[in-house]
C-alpha cells in the first residue's frame, strides 16, 4: 500500500511542471495553414504572428459577421467571439 502513495505522490509531481499549451494556442493552430509557421508566412497570405490583439479580433469579428463564404469567414464563423479573442490574445504574442 506504500508503494501505490509513492507511485501516486511521483506521478502527481511529474504533472505539476508540466506546462499544457493554452487554449488560444490550440485554437490559432489552424491558421498556420495559410498563415504559416507560427503566424509567419512565406507566400501571399499576411503574416499574422505579433500583430495586435485588438486589430486581430476585430479583423476575425468582421469577417465572422460578414455573409461572404471566403475560406477565412468560414474559419471565423466557426468560433465564438471569445475564442476568436483567445486567438487574437495568442497571435499577438507571438515574434
Amino acid at each position: 500500500m506504500k508503494n501505490i502513495f509513492v507511485m501516486f505522490f511521483v506521478i502527481l509531481a511529474a504533472y505539476a511542471n508540466t506546462t499544457f499549451a493554452d487554449n488560444g494556442q490550440l485554437l490559432a493552430s489552424q491558421c498556420y495553414q495559410c498563415h504559416g509557421p507560427n503566424g509567419h508566412s512565406k507566400g501571399e497570405i499576411d503574416s499574422i504572428a505579433g500583430k495586435s490583439a485588438s486589430d486581430l479580433y476585430g479583423d476575425l469579428v468582421e469577417m465572422k459577421q460578414k455573409p461572404e463564404i471566403e475560406i477565412m469567414h468560414l474559419q471565423a464563423k466557426s468560433y465564438t467571439d471569445n475564442e476568436l479573442r483567445e486567438i487574437a490574445n495568442y497571435l499577438s504574442t507571438l515574434n
